[in-house]
């Protein structure tokens, strides 16, 4: 198990992504090192394999939460969840190699549309949420997202591609 996570740990490490595993416990840690781009999608069935990454790429097309200007997200399949630490890394930064097991994952009727629905409540009024809708067939990525701490509120849409690393 040790040499199979050290490989893969090498492999991401070349692909501009830091991936660590605590061996005394089952969390994986996450990490964005620069921004990786894509220009397009790729097609994958879902669910993916455990262990392996939907990455994504995407940019704002309109709103006002700037941390989403231009971005990668991240989804890890473990035991047959789907697992992320972008809502840590903009909202709780001090939690970002925590990652966040996403609420709820959804095969839309369509067939082909992948729904995640992403909340991170912290202990004041505040709420931040996020539903991500993935075209598993050509890797089309659209998210539309929320801040609000009840004296203000700001939303967010972006727009991008994404692809699975094994």
């Amino acid at each position: 198990m040790k040499k199979f996570l050290i490989a893969i740990l090498g492999i991401l490490l070349s692909a501009n992504i830091v991936f660590a595993v605590d061996l005394s416990t089952p969390k994986i840690l996450l990490t964005k090192i620069g921004t990786t781009k894509l220009d397009k999608g790729e097609a994958f069935a879902y669910p993916i394999k455990n262990g392996d990454i939907i990455e994504c790429y995407a940019k704002r097309v309109d709103g006002s939460i700037d941390d989403f200007e231009e971005y990668n997200d991240y989804f890890v399949m473990r035991d047959g969840n789907l697992y992320s630490n972008t809502m840590h890394k903009y909202y709780k930064p001090e939690k970002t190699h925590i990652m966040k097991k996403v609420d709820r994952v959804s095969m839309l009727n369509d067939g082909r549309t992948l729904k995640l629905y992403d909340p991170l409540w912290e202990p004041s009024i505040r709420h931040h949420m996020r539903t991500v809708k993935i075209n598993t067939q050509t890797g089309e990525y659209y998210m539309k997202g929320t801040q609000d701490n009840w004296m203000w509120y700001r939303n967010i849409t972006a727009t991008g591609y994404c692809r699975i690393k094994p």
